[in-house]
């Protein structure tokens, strides 16, 4: 069964923002823990965002098929649990998060402390969620949630990771390959970044040897 999930980037910083899970599967519906969804894209079901909460970017779907698992903007991760309960705090990636500083927050210049989420994957065998961070790195953390594990912040080679965005994990071998869109400049700088920068990267995590990689380079934004 293949599954392909999308969201519809924030336009406002309205606290009523949408995010939209559309799938397309081989089957002709499936019910996730409330949501229902049929026939590929032709029909979807909108779930709002808590209040002041914006910027939704990677869906998940953990190991028992349970979610989505959403990262905002104010370093979050949140789960869903039904349409009763809707998105709730499942993870968070900085030690350092705190509701009354982070919490709704679209502040850029305070990411580096709250943490920004982009790139979110479980795998299939352990449940683990690996998560891809504009600021802290590469992390992980368990089906319960809570502080994610940093880790790394560089790779092997040295080089510290500047802006690490998608993510996705080998379902046969367990290896996370992650991408960075640069290595010289962060996600609150991403406006100096243009077509000419070619410095990202796409990178290889081992968890066996705890191994951290450049897999290819030259990669643009």
């Amino acid at each position: 069964m293949n599954a392909q999930v999308a969201t519809m980037n924030p336009l406002s910083h309205s606290s009523s923002l949408f995010f939209v899970v559309s799938l397309f599967l081989s089957l002709s519906s499936v019910i996730c823990d409330g949501l229902v969804i049929k026939d590929g894209l032709k029909r979807f079901r909108e779930l709002q965002l808590p209040n002041n909460v914006v910027g939704p970017e990677s869906l998940a779907f953990d190991c028992h098929g349970r979610g989505p698992y959403v990262g905002v903007a104010d370093g979050r991760i949140l789960k869903w649990k039904g349409a009763r309960k809707g998105l709730t705090e499942f993870a968070f990636n900085s030690p350092k998060w705190e509701k009354k500083l982070c919490d709704g927050s679209t502040n850029y210049t305070i990411e580096a402390i709250c943490g920004r989420p982009l790139g979110l994957k479980f795998d299939p065998k352990t449940c683990n969620l690996y998560i891809a961070d504009a600021y802290y790195g590469i992390l992980v953390v368990g089906q319960h949630g809570g502080v994610a594990k940093q880790l790394a912040i560089s790779a092997d080679d040295g080089v510290p990771f500047k802006f690490l965005n998608g993510l996705d994990v080998d379902s046969q071998t367990g290896a996370v390959y992650f991408s960075e869109s640069s290595s010289k400049y962060q996600l609150r700088d991403a406006a100096k970044i243009t077509a000419a920068d070619n410095s990202g990267r796409l990178l290889r995590y081992d968890p066996g040897t705890k191994s951290m990689k450049p897999w290819h380079h030259a990669h643009g934004f």
